[in-house]
């Protein structure tokens, strides 16, 4: 009997993916989930398999699949899902999902579910996302990506585009270092596919010109090969961007370099390796691939900075002052419940008096982690603000559910010594919340205001002996 753990808000839904197992000869019994809440529970049950919906209010399906990664490692994760993107299943599967089934074609489930469960039981696992060189760079890789997720969400839900500084720098995606080939002769593709790898640049060969055009509107490429001027011209109508240098191939030496460049292309080749002006294009592509590897890196780099925290690898000061006018706007304009935590360590400045600052970072570090853990992947997040001061935002969270939150933490930290190079240390914090709930109408929400209720809150927390939750 296969056990199936359902992820799905739709009970109607999840009983024909049960169905078609059943139809299609698996015993199977099933449970079914819609919340952070239960997945975490229904885990602990040791289910077979997991079918996933990729979009459950509050609970989305990507941040199910790193829980699952996390507490069940091995179990095969297979997305159920009504989103038409086509990028969709090959994000899906970049993030290690065993597989991926549109609800318009539920006729394909069964064979999925048991070729991953034939997988599992030969050991072969999917492919997760590439593992970092070190643990704390996987942490804040990690982090980025999850704070720049709900940065995308905001994004989703403010129709007007944030033309700021940090924005830009936080979205803007780099050339990656691969080569998009587009040739019509099947001879010239596979001289073209061996050249370039020989010069150690990847190559990704595509078969039509639409299927080009949606990989340039996916993300910029370094490189374009192609002996197709109307790609040219239509590439460069693009108004995310497109490749960053694009070589027309001249292939029956026709057109000339004059009305390629004319026409939008950067360089002009010949089809036949010839002399030494055919490998100085080889080269220069190989150089401007180079470049564009190491644009990427530096991006990356400068995305995450801008983004956490080095120190508790929460989100920066600059991410909480720019994203949380954003979470209140979009929670004003949706309509839904917003809860601001702020908390800071009781004592702080006694520890890094007595034992250094070496400990109270070590102390900082594990608080962090402690407000952290158990928070929604994808919605809540957690911001360092000050020396010892933090922020933890609850979209679509009320007040009552918040001091809910703000007591099981207090609890959490005070309750568990930190352990330090100066030994055990019994730490406990104080925490203060606003917010607001919606309302018919129009309404003024000033994110200032927010903060500052919550930081009287807080301090009133401190007034009145530490270690406690003060709603404003």
């Amino acid at each position: 009997m296969i056990r199936v753990l359902v992820i799905e808000d739709d009970a109607a839904a999840a009983e024909s993916s049960c169905r078609m197992l059943k139809q299609a000869g698996l015993a199977c019994s099933s449970e079914r989930v819609e919340s952070e809440v239960a997945f975490r529970q229904a885990l602990g049950r040791s289910p077979d398999v997991i079918l996933s919906d990729s979009n459950v209010p509050g609970f989305d399906g990507l941040s199910a699949l790193a829980i699952a990664q996390a507490e069940c490692p091995g179990t095969p994760f297979v997305f159920v899902s009504g989103n038409s993107d086509p990028a969709a299943p090959k994000v899906a599967r970049a993030r290690g999902a065993s597989g991926f089934v549109p609800k318009a074609d539920l006729t394909r489930l069964a064979d999925v579910v048991s070729s991953v469960l034939d997988d599992k039981k030969k050991g072969v696992h999917g492919h997760g996302p590439e593992r970092r060189r070190t643990e704390a760079g996987a942490d804040a890789s990690s982090t980025a990506t999850y704070l720049i997720e709900r940065q995308a969400i905001l994004d989703r839900a403010l129709s007007r585009e944030d033309q700021s500084a940090l924005s830009n720098v936080l979205r803007r995606h780099p050339p990656v270092p691969v080569a998009l080939l587009v040739l019509r002769s099947e001879d010239v593709r596979e001289r073209f596919v061996k050249w370039l790898l020989n010069a150690n640049i990847e190559v990704e060969p595509v078969a039509s010109t639409t299927e080009a055009l949606a990989n340039l509107e996916a993300r910029t490429h370094a490189l374009l090969f192609t002996d197709q001027l109307d790609l040219v011209q239509a590439m460069r109508q693009l108004h995310a961007g497109s490749a960053t240098h694009v070589v027309y191939v001249d292939t029956d030496g026709t057109v000339g370099t004059r009305e390629a460049l004319r026409r939008g292309a950067n360089d002009c080749m010949p089809a036949e390796a010839g002399g030494e002006e055919f490998w100085a294009h080889l080269t220069t592509a190989r150089r401007i691939a180079s470049l564009s590897a190491a644009l990427q890196l530096a991006l990356t780099d400068n995305r995450i900075l801008s983004t956490i925290d080095e120190l508790t690898r929460c989100g920066s000061r600059r991410f909480f002052e720019h994203e949380f006018p954003r979470e209140v706007e979009r929670a004003v304009r949706l309509r839904r419940s917003l809860a601001l935590i702020m908390c800071d360590i009781d004592h702080f400045k006694v520890v890094n008096d007595s034992h250094g600052h070496g400990v109270g970072d070590q102390v900082l570090s594990e608080f962090a982690a402690r407000l952290t853990h158990g928070l929604r992947l994808g919605e809540d997040w957690v911001a360092r603000i000050g020396g010892e001061e933090f922020a933890i935002v609850l979209p679509e969270v009320s007040i009552p559910k918040a001091l809910l939150v703000a007591r099981r933490l207090c609890e959490r930290i005070s309750h568990i010594p930190c352990e330090t190079a100066a030994g055990p240390l019994h730490i406990t914090g104080s925490f203060g919340i606003s917010g607001f709930a919606p309302h018919r109408g129009e309404q003024q929400v000033s994110p200032r205001a927010l903060v500052r209720a919550a930081d009287a809150a807080l301090y009133e927390s401190k007034r009145s002996g530490r270690n406690r939750v003060t709603v404003a």
